[in-house]
């Protein structure tokens, strides 16, 4: 068909809306089948519509509400026109400017795309542990691989370039580098921007999926909060250096150079407790006992307990949880070298158990619990009941030491605290 037939037909045909619903009925088969074949069918046309398609088509549809019409008969009708020299498919094409793409051909197009596009994402690494992760995610649905496929069917030009800064980000972290940065900081040199990495922007969540998979998840964590700040830990990161704290009294820090911190050993010459922050955790290599050769860090739930202990046993070592542990003070106990012993008191509730739990599961032989049982229990019971909702919390207590607590627990349905058991810790 000459150029000029062609615009003629394409003309005549977008001159009635008839063909537009028989064109987008054609498409659908031919994106289902590959091919023009069989029958469309049409409904609700206007009596307007049916009287032109009975002109072109030779056949009386004017007192049908359905029209069904085969595709034999099209090209019968086409042939006896003055289109004959024509054909369905270039006509198709010509009045939807689109060409004919069946499902088939449509999805391996986009496949081809969708290689070309990883392909050019995974040469933007240039180390192998950061191509690796990058790859898991874009070919084998790994965890955070929806994270790309939605980025991706939204901008691949946006992707792309989110994808280009965090293999950049990836591959110059502080802890390569021997260091840790507060994250602003960190976003700032490898992006330009400061809040680049902000709280969950899929630049957050990239850099964490890849954290998680280089070092895993720690076990024990009191949330997802102290999961993440982990995380971001482990990569050099300091999400919030300075609030994350953890109360120690009598412990000596051995800088990264070798030399002995000396606002530590300042705390430790006066005989009083320091916060320690994350800040100032993460220029430790070690953490290490000031005078107690035994090598026994004593771990304290409650700062009142915590206080008396220090000034009863002012030779002894001390970290204070102050109720709930936050990462700086798995930090701090991960110091310590691994012969030393954690003897660990908390309160007698369900919060306290899951914490005392996850210690266990994270340091194993290593902690110790420090008078958990039904007699030091009965001495510190108190007034406070529990609802079923947090007694409900116990039923993932599993570890056999905390057995007899949980018994308890569930028989009084009563909370105990440290306060009233102070003269049962006793360090000999």
């Amino acid at each position: 068909m000459t150029r000029e037939n062609l615009e003629q037909a394409s003309s005549y045909f977008k001159r009635y809306t008839v063909y537009d619903k028989l064109f987008t009925a054609m498409r659908k088969k031919y994106a289902i089948k590959g091919q023009l074949c069989g029958t469309f069918t049409l409904e609700n046309l206007t009596m307007e519509e049916r009287n032109t398609l009975s002109g072109f088509m030779g056949t009386d549809f004017g007192k049908e509400q359905t029209v069904k019409i085969t595709f034999s008969a099209l090209c019968k009708a086409l042939q006896k026109s003055r289109f004959c020299d024509s054909h369905w498919e270039e006509i198709l094409e010509s009045c939807t400017g689109k060409l004919l793409v069946s499902n088939k051909e449509e999805q391996l197009r986009k496949k081809e795309v969708q290689d070309i596009f990883k392909e050019d994402c995974l040469a933007l690494c240039t180390k192998e542990d950061v191509k690796d992760w990058l790859s898991g995610l874009l070919y084998e649905k790994k965890s955070g691989s929806r994270i790309i496929g939605k980025q991706m069917e939204t901008d691949r030009k946006e992707t792309k370039q989110l994808l280009k800064n965090v293999v950049y980000a990836l591959e110059h972290l502080p802890v390569d580098e021997g260091k840790k940065q507060p994250m602003p900081v960190y976003a700032a040199e490898v992006t330009g921007n400061p809040h680049y990495f902000d709280e969950g922007t899929v630049a957050c969540r990239l850099l964490l999926n890849y954290g998680e998979l280089r070092f895993g998840q720690t076990e024990g964590k009191a949330s997802g909060i102290e999961q993440r700040e982990s995380i971001l830990y482990h990569l050099g990161i300091l999400k919030d250096d300075l609030s994350n704290l953890c109360l120690a009294y009598g412990v000596i820090g051995i800088k990264t150079d070798g030399d002995v911190h000396e606002g530590l050993q300042g705390f430790c010459k006066e005989k009083q407790a320091v916060q320690m922050t994350l800040n100032t955790l993460g220029g430790l290599a070690r953490l290490e006992v000031a005078e107690n050769s035994r090598h026994i860090v004593y771990i304290i739930e409650n700062p009142a307990v915590f206080s008396y202990l220090t000034k009863k046993y002012p030779q002894n070592t001390f970290l204070c949880t102050a109720g709930q542990f936050r990462l700086a003070s798995y930090v701090a106990m991960d110091l310590f070298p691994k012969e030393y012993t954690f003897c660990y008191a908390g309160d007698f509730d369900p919060e306290g158990l899951q914490i005392a739990q996850g210690l266990k599961n994270r340091y194993a032989k290593r902690l110790v619990f420090w008078n958990y049982s039904k007699k030091h229990y009965e001495q510190a019971v108190s007034g406070v009941m529990l609802d079923e909702t947090r007694l409900k919390k116990l039923d993932k207590i599993e570890e056999a030491e905390l057995e007899e607590i949980k018994n308890c627990l569930l028989t009084y349905k009563k909370a105990a605290y440290q306060e009233k058991m102070l003269y049962a810790y006793v360090i000999e």
